[in-house]
């Protein structure tokens, strides 16, 4: 293969960018005017191809991208290089290794094709699926690439870092990875240095040479200035290029030895220099110009001309970068970028001067970036623009997409921007903090965001056409789990108001949980099964939703087949593969399949089931899922004979409805399955025989007044089984109705607590001794 430089792959079947990718992202910027030559710092980047990581670390304005750019242009032409310039919105982990495998690409054609298919369906398993995943495709490739991370300190987070070192650790030796950054990362630095894989290129290597800051004069045609100045030039800056830089921008035309003699290169004197002797060598058009551009992180003609209301944006950028005046542009010259220091300075002596036109700017941004459509940087601006009603609309637009594709901590992000009274109090943002709040299993905070939602006007629409009164109603219906009653209406207005047979499937597939959580199992089934038919199988967060509650209503009414059986283990691999798999919507998926294993006799595997979906939702603020799948792993253990485990499951789910609104039946079954436990061991008859716990149990709720179809119910065993176990405890009793043998019942217990009291028994050993092995599932 024939090295080459960044490229952008032009193939009439793979489309560029792909989907989410910035292009200019992944092209370095062109070399500035009368940038020295360094061979000497390319020698220890060269170097690096044996290592397993090259970083180059310095503050700001010590030209580390400058030298980059000079390595690409020098060896284009012996090297592959795939580029990406970070930035803050790079430290969500989906958007960062999108632009990595899409670089790579640019490089190696045969490379990113599972991996971006593993990122884009799976986003939540980056460790898992999509570097290894990456790592296979960069093995079987027959050439060398470096892998150049520009500003990696602007997306550094712990997951990112935790990331990054596991692809630098396992990618293959043909793979240089470079990263520049101000400071130090996590990437095991000491461990890479002590093992001698670790190349560095520090801010003393950067600096500037008395040589090097002669050739630099030299260079922008300043060549008649003393060597002592340029001596004490170098030493006053101490290398640092950027003043040596603005020494040459602000140097008068004449005297200019007495300027570079006096010119101090201080940080402090750096940023004032910036915010006003460099403005001050500009028009007063051209200044503002700059002040007003500045608001972008990457600015074309027509963006510019947009913000500031121009129509020579184009014309203005390349006639500044071509002087030299901190802005550079990428090699095929479409977008330009301020360096990180004149921005800020930039960006300060705006906020100072015309703070007032801060937001106009952003605002005027927004509008420009939404009208083509890229919304991810409309937002941002949005955002900045303090236009909290487009902020919410933006957002609203992008949500289902986001979400679906692992990137919710952009979304965060932004709610956690929109921090200001009028956002956090606006309706459609309180949807989407809703929606935010579920998918991190905060169903208490999902319907406090609800309740605000509610209040906006019910007819605005989103993106999709829906408006916020249905979506505000079917997001209760799923999530008001711990308002039962209140969900079920919710759900009852989506199922009305919803738009198309898909959305009513969703709105279905609410109702259907919460008549199931009241323990209307009849109903429920007829209402899930009809859900199940009408969501698309595109939506399979909401369609898990439908499924594994079908499941457990089906085996809660004892039908003869489950619909639902054939879709939970499908199901759970499905939300696996787009990360969504330690969610409480999983864990009523396992719940539903532990019910079907108990219902099989695979008790061991049942409540491995239910221990599973307890750890996935005991992550979350506890409610009504978890006190479920408490009573379920209860009843479980009380037929596998561990009697006191299984009242420690009651236990916690009592502490848990006690904070429970409305939890629907579910208090109901845990007093009925403490008393099943609490039960005799055995009772006497005139037969001599005993009633087994099973036959305890069906008299307990035969005497509460449930009929037999509902004792199946609550027990989880058919009308069948309910009347043998009835039969065998008629005949036992040696009675032939429901009143006598209630009664033989009640009578039995009481002798049984006299008996009890008059020996001091401790708490438990009846119901240690009572049990056994005999099956008393609730």
């Amino acid at each position: 293969m024939e090295p080459s430089g960044p490229r952008v792959p032009t193939s009439s079947t793979s489309p560029w960018p792909p989907t989410g990718v910035i292009a200019s992202k992944l092209v370095p910027h062109r070399r500035p005017h009368g940038s020295v030559s360094r061979p000497r710092l390319l020698e220890p980047l060269i170097a690096g191809r044996d290592r397993k990581l090259t970083l180059v670390s310095a503050p700001a304005g010590f030209g580390k991208t400058t030298m980059l750019t000079e390595w690409v242009a020098t060896a284009a032409a012996t090297t592959s290089f795939a580029w990406v310039s970070l930035d803050a919105g790079d430290a969500e982990p989906t958007r960062f290794w999108t632009h990595i495998i899409a670089a790579l690409s640019g490089s190696q054609p045969t490379v990113g094709h599972r991996s971006m298919a593993a990122l884009r369906a799976q986003p939540g398993r980056v460790v898992e699926i999509v570097i290894p995943a990456l790592v296979e495709e960069l093995a079987a490739c027959d050439g060398s690439v470096v892998l150049i991370l520009d500003d990696f300190h602007l997306a550094e987070t712990l997951v990112i870092d935790e990331q990054l070192q596991l692809f630098i650790g396992y990618r293959p030796a043909e793979i240089q990875v470079v990263v520049t950054t101000r400071s130090d990362p996590a990437l095991g630095i000491a461990k890479l240095r002590a093992s001698d894989e670790l190349v560095e290129v520090r801010a003393d290597a950067l600096r500037f040479s008395a040589a090097e800051v002669s050739a630099f004069f030299d260079g922008v045609d300043m060549n008649n200035l003393m060597p002592s100045s340029l001596e004490r030039l170098t030493e006053r800056t101490g290398g640092w290029p950027a003043p040596i830089r603005l020494a040459a921008l602000l140097a008068p035309a004449e005297d200019r030895d007495s300027f570079i003699d006096s010119f101090d290169g201080g940080s402090r004197q750096v940023v004032d220099y910036l915010a006003g002797d460099v403005l001050d060598l500009l028009t007063a058009d051209s200044r503002d110009f700059l002040l007003q551009v500045s608001v972008l992180d990457r600015l074309s003609g027509p963006l510019c001309d947009a913000v500031t209301g121009r129509v020579d944006s184009g014309e203005r950028l390349a006639a500044l970068e071509l002087g030299n005046f901190f802005i550079s542009t990428d090699i095929e010259t479409q977008w330009y970028h301020l360096h990180h220091l004149f921005a800020g300075a930039l960006r300060f002596e705006l906020s100072r001067t015309q703070p007032e036109l801060v937001t106009i700017l952003h605002a005027r941004a927004a509008a420009w970036l939404t009208d083509v459509g890229d919304f991810e940087a409309a937002t941002e601006h949005a955002i900045a623009a303090r236009d909290v009603r487009l902020s919410a609309r933006l957002i609203s637009r992008q949500l289902q997409v986001m979400t679906a594709a692992g990137r919710s901590a952009t979304v965060r992000r932004w709610l956690d921007a929109l921090s200001w009274p009028a956002a956090v109090e606006e309706a459609e943002l309180g949807f989407v903090r809703a929606v935010d709040a579920a998918l991190d299993n905060d169903y208490d905070g999902a319907v406090e965001h609800l309740r605000l939602a509610q209040t906006g006007h019910k007819g605005d629409q989103d993106a999709n056409g829906l408006t916020l009164g249905f979506r505000a109603d079917f997001l209760m219906g799923i999530v008001a789990v711990t308002h039962v009653a209140e969900a079920e209406t919710a759900a009852r207005r989506a199922v009305t108001s919803a738009p198309s047979d898909a959305w009513e499937g969703i709105a279905l597939g609410a109702l259907g949980q919460s008549l199931y959580l009241q323990g209307r199992f009849d109903e429920a089934v007829a209402v899930l099964r009809h859900a199940v038919r009408q969501i698309p199988d595109g939506n399979p967060v909401l369609l898990a939703v439908a499924v594994g509650s079908l499941g457990l209503a089906e085996m809660a009414n004892g039908e003869p087949s489950s619909r639902a059986a054939p879709m939970l283990e499908t199901l759970l691999d499905v939300l696996t593969a787009i990360g969504a798999e330690r969610t409480t919507v999983a864990a009523v998926l396992h719940l539903a399949l532990g019910e079907q294993d108990r219902r099989a006799g695979e008790l061991r595997s049942a409540l491995r089931r239910f221990e599973t979906a307890i750890e996935l939702i005991d992550v979350a603020p506890r409610g009504t899922w978890l006190v479920l799948a408490e009573v379920l792993a209860s009843t479980v253990q009380s037929s596998l004979g561990e009697p006191e485990a299984a009242l420690a499951r009651l236990d916690a789910a009592d502490a848990i409805l006690d904070r429970i609104p409305d939890p629907g039946i579910l208090r109901t079954r845990t007093d009925q399955l403490r008393g099943l436990l609490n039960a005799p061991a055995k009772v006497s008859s005139e037969f001599g025989d005993s009633l087994s716990g099973r036959e305890v149990g069906v008299l307990r709720l035969l005497a509460e007044g449930l009929n037999q179809r509902q004792i199946g119910q609550q027990l989880f065993i058919s009308h069948n089984t309910v009347k043998s176990h009835l039969k065998s405890s008629y005949r036992k009793l040696g009675v032939s109705s429901r009143a006598e043998a209630v009664q033989r019942l009640r009578t039995a217990d009481s002798t049984h607590a006299r008996a009890g009291r008059s020996k001091r028994s401790h708490p438990g050993e009846e119901r240690v001794a009572g049990f056994g092995n005999e099956d008393t599932g609730t």
